[in-house]
């Protein structure tokens, strides 16, 4: 499987990690990604990116602000 990282700006504040959250969930839609979405949420004393992984709500905190994706899958093979 051939992948590709998609990493995130630190945030600089909550509207700035929504906005982020919001263009990168933009694209993803553009490239065929319908059950994944970025979010940002509230840690102990910060703020953390999240992703959705499937629509039964599914997600994992994206310590390093970033997450893989099937690049096979995103160039359409």
């Amino acid at each position: 499987m051939n992948r590709i990282w998609i990493e995130l700006e630190k945030p600089t504040s909550l509207e700035h990690g929504e906005e982020q959250c919001k263009l990168a969930n933009k694209m993803l839609k553009r490239l065929g990604v319908e059950a994944m979405e970025f979010w940002i949420g509230m840690g102990p004393g910060k703020m953390v990116y999240n992703i959705t992984l499937v629509d039964s709500g599914m997600f994992a905190e994206c310590a390093d602000r970033g997450h893989w994706f099937n690049l096979n899958r995103l160039a359409g093979e």
